[in-house]
């Protein structure tokens, strides 16, 4: 690969923002990666800077995957009570209402579904940083 900028020269790597090749003259190592010299010093700092965010934020992140356990069978218990409730209604209303009926299975197999999709998350979820 050949130095966009200077077609004789050979390449030492290629722009983490433009993919473009670049020759020692051309780039700038920014630690993490070569960007284009005085063209996308500014965007490849800032893809440095997201990457290095996220990877900060990760172990967050997995207390959140892991905590949100309770929260997600509350849910689900709610889904199943209110499919229930109107399973209820609906069988014992003096009115015939198949649609009650539906979305009272409905919202029970959703909570059921709910229920042990959080329950394959937690799991599957790694372990919390301390």
């Amino acid at each position: 690969m050949h130095c966009f900028y200077h077609r004789e020269q050979e390449a030492v790597g290629s722009c983490k923002s433009c993919g473009k090749g670049l020759c020692p003259e051309c780039a700038i190592d920014l630690g993490k990666g070569l960007a284009c010299r005085g063209r996308c010093e500014a965007d490849v700092q800032a893809v440095i800077d997201l990457v290095d965010r996220n990877i900060r934020l990760q172990p967050a992140a997995n207390r959140l995957i892991q905590g949100g356990g309770s929260v997600r069978i509350a849910s689900a218990l709610f889904f199943m009570a209110t499919g229930a409730v109107f399973l209820f209604y609906g069988l014992t209303s003096d009115r015939e209402m198949p649609m009650v009926l539906v979305l009272g299975v409905c919202f029970l197999a959703y909570g059921l579904f709910y229920l042990l999709w959080s329950r394959a998350i937690a799991v599957r979820a790694p372990k919390a940083d301390a």
